[in-house]
């Protein structure tokens, strides 16, 4: 498996990327070996969501009318866990487009939650997150963090964080051709150097790749050498 990584001199942050095979490779792993995560890591990667974004997803941020889900609410631990209508800065509250398979793993999210609302009866502890354990409790976000950190080791790369599956994210979007301010509109960048940052470094990861396309561009003229 191929490391993408760089350290940026000024706040010595290291920026690690999957690439487009890793990232099939490692939600057919733990869709088949940790199947609780399979749809939290999926919005990390393809959505670029942080972890307090995700486990603090309600059902009323999803509309499936306008294929979009906002980001707005957020749940952190520091001593316990903290619930807030709000999320990290002004910019990390966001509207984000739903294709798809998006659009289709968050509805299977809430169909299994109404399934379990009905087994657990009484007992369940009734919210509007998405994703929770099945008798309706919120995931400790530190739960997330561990599990996260064994199937990293388990899979081989233990390097990747499940805060670097953002970074992930933010590697496809340039690699398909996103400008900085999109990117940035789409992670919540609070700052666009943070974004830029992520550019510099995933531009210098494919930095040998490119020779390759000198040599297309020269087919041109190899006749003449």
């Amino acid at each position: 498996m191929r490391e993408n990584c760089s350290t940026d001199m000024g706040n010595m942050d290291v920026y690690i990327f999957l690439d487009e095979k890793e990232i099939s490779d490692i939600l057919h792993f733990i869709s088949e070996k940790y199947p609780q995560m399979f749809g939290m890591v999926f919005l990390a990667i393809y959505l670029g969501l942080r972890r307090s974004e995700i486990l603090g997803l309600k059902i009323s941020a999803i509309d499936f009318s306008k294929h979009t889900v906002s980001v707005k609410h957020t749940i952190t631990r520091v001593k316990q866990t903290s619930a807030r209508d709000r999320t990290k800065s002004k910019k990390s509250y966001r509207t984000l487009s739903l294709f798809p398979t998006a659009e289709a793993l968050l509805k299977k999210a809430i169909k299994e939650k109404e399934n379990n609302k009905k087994f657990y009866g009484s007992t369940y502890y009734d919210s509007e997150y998405v994703f929770t354990w099945e008798d309706g409790h919120l995931y400790d976000p530190n739960y997330v963090i561990r599990t996260f950190s064994h199937i990293a080791r388990k899979f081989g790369r233990p390097e990747i964080t499940f805060h670097k599956l953002r970074h992930t994210c933010a590697s496809m979007l340039i690699n398909k051709g996103w400008n900085p301010k999109k990117v940035q509109y789409w992670l919540g960048h609070e700052d666009i150097q943070t974004t830029l940052n992520i550019y510099a470094h995933y531009e210098r990861s494919k930095m040998n790749d490119d020779y390759s396309n000198l040599e297309e561009l020269a087919v041109a003229v190899s006749d003449l050498i």
